[in-house]
């Protein structure tokens, strides 16, 4: 299970955040800064209450089934002052509560996921910084979760780019 109580908090006002920021963005608000597109990836600035916050995101390439209507789907992977790899995604609907099915997987390696609302983290605090590699390594990555109403999705991400946007935000907020 996570890390405490404290992590998932933490992590549920974060990823809102991130996802008010992009957005905004958008919108056309333009609130968060773009630090460019790479491919399928983009690396974006903020600041939030604890500084400067960083972030890459994307959308996937397919997602299953093709005709549930969903809201906005992101991957993120965010870099704050006091915590760098945090990886999140948006799935654009309510997620089954006990849902045991969610995970996200890099070319085949998968690794469960905790769920709130519409907002999924790895299982393990531990593994993030060993997905981000795999991400860096990979081509592919792969979502999977099921919807309150049951319905079981896929999301597949192209990890063309990711490399780049990481470099981006790792020069943009160093710290």
């Amino acid at each position: 299970m996570r890390s405490g109580i404290r992590s998932h908090v933490g992590r549920v006002l974060a990823l809102a955040a991130v996802s008010a920021s992009a957005a905004i963005y958008a919108s056309g608000a333009y609130a968060a800064t773009n630090l460019g597109t790479f491919d399928y990836w983009t690396a974006w600035s903020d600041t939030g209450q604890s500084g400067k916050i960083c972030y890459i995101s994307s959308t996937p390439q397919t997602m299953e089934p093709s005709n549930v209507n969903r809201g906005a789907i992101h991957f993120m992977v965010t870099f704050r002052p006091d915590k760098r790899n945090e990886v999140a995604t948006i799935v654009g609907y309510p997620i089954h509560e006990s849902n045991p099915n969610a995970s996200a997987s890099v070319d085949g390696r998968s690794y469960p996921m905790v769920t709130s609302d519409n907002a999924a983290w790895l299982a393990s605090v531990e593994d993030e910084p060993g997905f981000v590699q795999a991400m860096r390594a990979g081509s592919s990555m792969v979502v999977r979760a099921t919807s309150q109403r049951g319905t079981n999705t896929v999301d597949t991400y192209s990890l063309r780019g990711v490399t780049a946007a990481l470099n981006k935000v790792i020069e943009e907020c160093p710290g």
